[in-house]
């Protein structure tokens, strides 16, 4: 399955486990997770420009002192006296004493850290990556700076990017034309700030991992001003708020990659922030998902769910100390903005925020408020983490010819990991750096698979060997991503990755469909979806006076005439309840309603097996105008598309999640539609037939059994001890169809139909009939009354199950004492009751043939009253422990008149029963 496709019409559209590819209006995208934690600029770790940091610490020599008064001034800082020698470095006492911090981050100034090549690769080798990703560069030094737009449009605006590239496969991002550059500075970065490994929570129930609040980043060593990095990517309501939502990346026009870019040229990187799209002024706060606040205390989370500090920086480089460029210093837009940091630095400068109470203003806000439209273009909420999160698949061949990548260039710490392993290590205040993960690279050398690291007993690492990552497998990639400077933030991200499960905070997608029926034939339709869905839908669904035709299901129908074709239904949904979290597999919901057809015919059988489900959505003119289709839809489907979505329209809502984002087209292709499982209602507890203590007599069939444990060493076989009657269940019982089964269900059988196939009478109702496995010489040997005893008596003790495929079934025999007496032991394979019944034809709504006309069968294990050398009990009480297990398979099952492709999960069934008995005198 494809996620990414050639662009064509807008919509979103994903399938939760076969992990599509999004869509939004007027591009193709995809969606990533990310969890947004909201700092303050005072954060002891953020605001301390470190760029800018200058010789030592230890003082200037008395030549370089008197160079700089005489060139730039006595510096000037605000939260010092005039005249000491801090004010040569700049910041505060708090800055000041942290000199080993600052000096370790890398930069031209500092010359410490690490510097990247033209090709974007490392100059040294980094050693806290695995040793296949240690490449080092050949070529001369990456430069970042300053240069004209050669965009004639916009004559004089003013751009930054790289100065010169030698391989743009590694390097990406706004690179200046020609190279010319009005100053460039050398790109550093500090390796080292985390450990090679992130650690995880592991499930004590052995589920799956959560991939969001169960992993960890952790700090390797003091560097860069990381002193709280403990803080940086956790939750903490005494400095951070958390936020959860998406980040979409849109396709680069016909090409296979998708590409996200928010860097200087264009405003910056602010995903807490709404800004005018034509006036690049700040206008509000950008909306998060509401759920999973659980580092909020419960009484709080109403209050505190989605809160945020706010705008509390402006976007340009003004530190509190007299900076030698700071009057000619000007914005993207050629707009000088020194008077606009003279104002910030007097309302008290970039770490003079809010409290933490709420109460007063920061200084960036009263300074952009004071500088009209320019200070509102540079508001923003900077100070901010961000985890990201992509599950997606690898696949062998989407590796050539060029292998699939996900690659990074932006200023400030950016780590990427890929199975819980370092695979991109860029720490540090820094300019805008690039860096590349290649995925073949990392399959080839089984990255994340290696004994001691954190995934490699996990289903990441199933089936790798000596080649490589196993085909078809899912794979983990986690992005640490920090913006710790005000002057801007540019992160770019640029990726080929083919296949990439749902987003679990995006737009509200249907994964696994699973519909059970109760015993009066009620259907329960549960889905598991990617995300919560917001109170307005959920009051909207549990509307019964207004159904909405919200769930789109698509059939496969037999035309009669050996052909097929599609028609689309719509579930008009009258109640929907939001389950408990299943982890990775979504959250589930349990909906109740009704089918109905374009006409508003009700289809009587609901949802069933093998059915196609996703969300509807309202009529969108981009989609079905005139004369548009779609590549991957027949024409007749996507009219009926059309159809539902008008009506949906009339009901006046989308279905949308809690983060705000609504269903607005279908599945990228059918393949990403959910299928429907329907799980039979087997109702495995066993059906004893009789519990008489007289029993006819059975003193023949024990002679013939006595001779056959001689024949046999003296002991019978354990699968000689009792025969099987196997009874196929008709679709006619003789009182119409269905009439067997409750609900029509003939795994789930009424009371006088148990008894009736269970009697070795042979007289089975309507055009049912018994087959027996095992007895002697394919003869079965209990028998029913006899001499008198009622017709419903057995000679031999009955135990019965419903089955429809594959089963064992052990049976152990003690007397009152605890002495054993005899085991019975049979496994019955797909092959046996082929043997015995044959299949009907595949249906095809079924992944396999049924047995006879319902495809189910009721079996009864009718044990010999022999012990186990053959020869008769005597007259006393015996214990029957049974054990029936059904292995997990996928039956096709008949429910009323639809036949489905059923799933039986695994079960084990254990009884224990206490008979007495005593046979008759007489013989048969």
């Amino acid at each position: 399955m494809k996620l990414f496709g050639k662009k064509r019409k807008s919509f979103f559209g994903i399938a939760l486990g076969c992990a599509s590819m999004l869509y939004a209006a007027g591009d193709e995208m995809t969606q990533l997770d990310i969890v947004i934690r909201d700092f303050q600029p005072n954060h002891p770790d953020f605001e301390n420009f470190s760029e800018e940091y200058a010789g030592t610490y230890d003082g200037y020599a008395s030549g370089e002192l008197d160079y700089l008064k005489e060139r730039k001034g006595q510096y000037k800082n605000l939260y010092m006296e005039p005249g000491t020698k801090q004010n040569y470095v700049g910041y505060d006492m708090a800055w000041y004493s942290k000199a080993s911090y600052h000096k370790s981050c890398g930069n031209k100034a500092s010359k410490t850290g690490a510097r990247v090549g033209q090709d974007g690769l490392p100059m040294t080798i980094n050693t806290f990556l695995p040793t296949y990703l240690q490449a080092t560069s050949t070529a001369a030094v990456l430069e970042y700076g300053e240069c004209e737009s050669p965009d004639s449009r916009f004559p004089g605006l003013v751009q930054r990017g790289f100065k010169q590239v030698t391989d743009t496969a590694n390097v990406r991002g706004f690179v200046c034309k020609g190279g010319a550059t009005n100053w460039a500075n050398e790109v550093y970065y500090t390796p080292g700030m985390v450990q090679s490994h992130l650690l995880f929570d592991v499930p004590a129930d052995g589920g799956d991992y959560d991939m969001y609040d169960g992993v960890h980043i952790q700090k390797a060593q003091d560097l860069c001003d990381n002193e709280f990095f403990h803080q940086w990517f956790a939750d903490d309501a005494s400095v951070n708020y958390r936020i959860n939502t998406t980040m979409d990346i849109y396709k680069d026009g016909d090409t296979k990659y998708y590409v996200y870019d928010y860097n200087y040229n264009n405003g910056g990187y602010s995903p807490l922030d709404s800004i005018d799209p034509t006036t690049r002024q700040w206008s509000g706060y950008k909306s998060c998902v509401k759920e999973v606040q659980t580092h909020i205390p419960e009484e709080l989370r109403d209050e505190l769910a989605c809160k945020q500090f706010g705008p509390q920086s402006l976007s340009i480089f003004c530190p509190p100390y007299e900076y030698e460029y700071a009057n000619t210093q000007v914005d993207y837009m050629k707009q000088n903005t020194y008077g606009l940091c003279q104002s910030w630095l007097t309302n008290g400068g970039p770490r003079a925020v809010q409290s933490l109470t709420g109460t007063g203003n920061s200084a960036a806000w009263d300074a952009a408020q004071n500088g009209g439209a320019l200070g509102m273009q540079h508001l923003r909420n900077y100070a901010f983490t961000m985890m990201g999160y992509a599950k997606f698949k690898y696949r062998k061949s989407n590796q050539t010819p060029n292998p699939e990548v996900f690659q990074f260039a932006g200023d400030d710490d950016m780590w990427i990991f890929v199975d819980g392993v370092l695979a991109v290590d860029l720490g540090g205040n820094h300019l805008a750096t690039p860096g590349s993960v290649n995925i073949k690279t990392l399959a080839d050398n089984n990255h994340g698979c290696h004994e001691g690291e954190p995934l490699a007993n996990y289903t990441n690492c199933q089936g790798a060997d000596a080649n490589g990552w196993a085909d078809n497998t899912w794979h983990h990639l986690h992005f640490f991503y920090a913006d710790r400077q005000s002057d801007g933030s540019n992160i770019y991200i640029r990726t080929s990755l083919a296949e990439v499960a749902p987003s679990r905070y995006g737009q509200p997608a249907v994964g696994s469909v699973t519909v059970t029926m109760d015993e009066n034939g009620q259907q329960k339709v549960s889905m598991n979806l990617n995300t919560s869905l917001d109170e307005a839908t959920l009051q909207k669904l549990n509307d019964p006076s207004n159904p909405s035709p919200a769930i789109l299901v698509i059939r496969e129908i037999d035309n009669g005439d050996g052909t097929t074709s599609k028609v689309v239904y719509a579930y008009y949904v009258t109640a929907a309840v939001q389950g408990a979290s299943e982890g990775a597999s979504g959250i589930q919901y349990d909906f109740a309603g009704e089918l109905r057809d374009l006409n508003g015919n009700v289809i009587t059988t609901g949802i069933v097996a093998a059915d196609k489900i996703a969300f509807n959505f309202p009529y969108n003119e981009e989609l079905f105008g005139e004369g548009k289709v779609d590549d991957n839809y027949s024409p007749e489907l996507w009219q009926q598309f059309a159809s539902w979505s008008t009506e949906m329209s009339k009901y006046g809502y989308k279905v949308t999640s809690v983060s705000n984002k609504g269903v607005v087209g279908p599945p990228n292709s059918l393949e990403d539609w959910a299928k429907t499982q329907f799980i039979p209602n087997t109702k495995i507890a066993s059906f004893v037939l009789d519990d008489e203590i007289d029993r006819p007599d059975f003193t023949a069939q024990s002679n013939l059994l006595t001779q056959k444990a001689k024949d046999n060493g003296g002991k019978l076989p354990t699968d000689m001890t009792a025969e099987l009657q196997i009874v196929l269940v008709p679709k006619d019982c003789g009182a119409g169809p269905g009439s067997c089964g409750n609900g029509g269900n003939p795994l789930d059988l009424k009371e006088d139909y148990k008894k009736a196939f269970s009697l070795s009478d042979g007289n089975m109702p309507g055009n049912a009939s018994a087959s027996i496995v095992g007895g002697l010489n394919g003869a079965g040997l209990c028998y029913a009354g006899g001499n008198g005893k009622k017709s419903s008596v057995e000679s031999c003790a009955s135990f019965s199950y419903p089955v429809s495929g594959p089963f064992r079934i052990n049976i152990r025999v003690f007397d009152h004492l605890g002495h054993f007496v005899n085991q019975y032991q049979k496994k019955v394979e797909k092959e046996d009751l082929q043997s015995v019944f044959g299949t009907g034809s595949s249906e095809s709504a079924c992944v396999n043939p049924r047995y006879g006309e319902t495809g189910a069968a009721w079996v009864t294990a009718k044990v010999y009253p022999v012990s186990q050398n053959g020869r008769l009990l005597a007259t006393g009480p015996y214990i029957y422990q049974v054990t029936f297990v059904l292995d997990e398979y996928s039956p096709c099952v008949v429910v009323g008149e639809m036949p489905q492709n059923g799933t039986v999960p695994y079960t084990r069934q254990n009884d224990t029963y206490r008979f007495g008995y005593r046979r008759a005198k007489a013989k048969k």
